[in-house]
C-alpha cells in the first residue's frame, strides 16, 4: 500500500466521521442472510440542483424492504452519510431500524448520499460541479424520495421516521428542521450538529477517555512520547533521530513544516480511532500495549519492498486531486465549505503536543480544491450552516439525540433536553453511533437506552 494511502486513512479517522461497524454486527446475526432476499435496490431521478435550475438530473440509489410492513404501518428511512451505502442497516435484526419496523409493522428504506458510492451526479468531477455537494441539496434529495414513496396509495397515510448516525445523524435532525411536514420523528445518533472550524475539543475528549478508562500512568506515557517527538523536530540531529526511531523513509523531508504536521496527525490518529470506535476494554488494552513501549505506527511497503513511513504533504495533495471518486475527496470538500470539524492540537488539555494547527487543514482545502478555498470561505460556510440548521438549538420537535461519552463527536452535539419532545440520551462507556446496532457484550445501559429510544419513537408516531 502506498504511503499516501495510509495518510489518507489517517485523515479518515482524524477528519471524517463514519458510522458504526456494520460487518461486526452482521458477523453474529443469523437473521441477516434470510432477510437479505427481501431487500431490493432502487433508483430515483433527482435534480442536480433543487433550488435554482432544476434542468439537469441524475439517479440516486436507495434500498427497500417491505416484508415487515402491513397497511398503515410507518416508514423508516435510514440515512447513509459520507460513505458508500449498503442495505445492511435494514437487513439485520440487530439494527435499531429493523427492530422498530418489526415492532410496528414498518417499511424499511435506506438511502445513499449524493456524490458518495454509486450516487454520483456527474463524472468526471470538477471543482465547479462540487458546488452541488451540500447537506442542503442532500436533504432535498431525501424530501423528494419521501414524496415519491408517499405518492403511492399504500404509503399515503404512513408516518415517517428518519434515522441516522454521525453526519447522517445531523441530516436526520435537520430533516425535522427543513421538512417537518414530511417527517414525523427523527433519531440522531452521535450527530455533531454544531459546525465549528477549530474542533480542538475532539482531542480533549480523547484525553478524557484515556484518563477515565486507561491505566493510571497511561496518559502521562502518551504525553511524554509526543513531547519527545516535539523536541526532536526542533533540530537537524533530532530529525535524523526521529526518522530512525519512527522508520520514516529516507527521502521524506521532515524539515518541511507540513510534513511534520502530517506526522503528528497520523500518530495521534491511532488514539482517535480507539476512542471513537472503541470500548473501555479497548482503551485498557491499548494502555497495556503502551506500557510495554509498543508504540503503534503505520508501516508501509515502499519501493523496494522495505517498510517505511512517508509524510509528504504535496504528494498527499496530488494523490487526492487525482482520485475524484474517493469518499475522502468529497467529505473534505464538505468540511471546507460547510462544517470545518478540523481536529487540531490548539488546546493544551490534550497530550499530543501542538503539531497540528488549523492552518494544516486550510492548506489541504486550498491545495486540493483551489486557492479561493481559504480560511474566510471556511468561516463563511460554518456560519451559514449554523444559521440554517440552528447549531445546538435547532428549531425542531420529536427528535431524540443519542451519544456515547467516549465519542469525541459528542462535544459538538446537543447534550441537554431542549423541550419535552427534543430529548437527549448519553450512555457512559459507549462511543460513536453505538445505539444504532446491538453488539455482543454491550453494557446493559446501552440496551436500556435503545429501548427508551424505541418507546419514544412509537409514542411520537402513535
Amino acid at each position: 500500500m502506498h504511503p499516501i494511502v495510509l495518510i489518507l486513512l489517517s485523515l479518515r479517522y482524524a477528519h471524517g466521521l463514519s458510522s458504526f461497524r456494520e460487518n461486526d454486527v452482521l458477523k453474529y446475526d443469523n437473521s441477516a442472510k434470510n432477510n437479505a432476499s427481501e431487500i431490493t435496490e432502487q433508483w430515483i431521478e433527482q435534480p442536480i440542483d433543487h433550488f435554482v435550475a432544476r434542468n439537469k438530473f441524475w439517479k440516486m440509489r436507495y434500498f427497500k424492504r417491505l416484508d415487515l410492513w402491513k397497511p398503515n404501518g410507518p416508514i423508516y428511512l435510514y440515512i447513509n452519510g459520507e460513505w458508500t451505502a449498503s442495505f445492511r442497516s435494514i437487513q439485520s435484526d440487530r439494527f435499531l431500524t429493523c427492530q422498530l419496523a418489526r415492532d410496528t409493522n414498518g417499511a424499511l428504506f435506506s438511502t445513499e448520499h449524493r456524490y458518495y458510492g454509486a450516487s454520483l451526479p456527474v463524472y468526471p468531477v470538477t471543482t465547479s460541479w462540487l458546488k452541488f455537494l451540500s447537506a442542503k441539496q442532500a436533504l432535498a434529495d431525501l424530501a423528494e424520495l419521501i414524496k415519491h414513496i408517499k405518492s403511492t396509495d399504500e404509503f399515503k397515510s404512513s408516518k415517517v421516521v428518519v434515522v441516522g448516525g454521525s453526519y447522517a445523524g445531523n441530516l436526520a435532525a435537520w430533516m425535522r428542521v427543513l421538512y417537518p411536514d414530511l417527517v414525523d420523528a427523527a433519531v440522531s445518533s452521535s450527530g455533531p450538529v454544531l459546525a465549528k472550524k477549530d474542533f480542538y475539543e475532539y482531542l480533549e475528549t480523547v484525553n478524557d477517555v484515556y484518563e477515565k478508562y486507561g491505566s493510571s500512568d497511561c496518559l502521562n506515557r502518551i504525553r511524554r512520547q509526543f513531547s519527545h517527538y516535539s523536541e526532536l523536530i526542533k533540530s537537524s540531529g533530532g530529525i535524523e533521530t526521529l526518522k530512525r526511531e519512527m522508520n520514516i523513509c529516507d527521502e521524506t523531508d521532515m524539515f518541511v513544516v507540513e510534513n511534520q504536521q502530517l506526522f503528528f496527525l497520523e500518530n495521534f490518529s491511532v488514539f482517535q480511532s480507539k476512542a471513537q470506535y472503541g470500548t473501555p476494554e479497548t482503551i485498557r488494552k491499548h494502555c497495556q500495549e503502551l506500557s510495554e513501549n509498543n508504540w503503534t505506527h503505520f508501516g508501509v511497503n515502499y519501493k523496494d519492498g522495505s517498510y517505511c513511513n512517508d509524510y509528504n504533504f504535496m504528494a498527499l495533495i496530488e494523490g487526492e486531486k487525482s482520485d475524484k471518486k474517493s469518499a475522502m475527496f468529497f467529505w473534505l470538500y464538505q468540511s471546507c465549505t460547510e462544517f470545518g470539524y478540523f481536529q487540531t492540537t490548539t488546546s493544551n488539555k490534550q497530550p499530543f503536543g501542538n503539531g497540528t494547527p488549523v492552518d494544516l487543514y486550510i492548506k489541504l482545502c486550498q491545495g486540493i480544491y483551489g486557492e479561493d478555498f481559504n480560511e474566510e470561505r471556511v468561516n463563511d460556510g460554518v456560519t451559514e450552516s449554523n444559521v440554517i440548521y440552528g447549531g445546538l438549538t435547532p428549531n425542531v420537535t420529536n427528535v431524540i439525540f443519542t451519544h456515547g461519552d467516549m465519542d469525541p463527536w459528542h462535544r459538538l452535539g446537543v447534550l441537554t433536553n431542549l423541550s419535552e419532545t427534543v430529548l437527549v440520551r448519553m450512555t457512559n462507556g459507549t462511543s460513536h453511533c453505538d445505539i444504532l446496532s446491538q453488539s455482543r457484550g454491550e453494557p446493559s445501559a446501552l440496551m436500556d437506552d435503545r429501548e427508551y429510544v424505541k418507546t419514544l419513537i412509537k409514542k411520537w408516531i402513535a
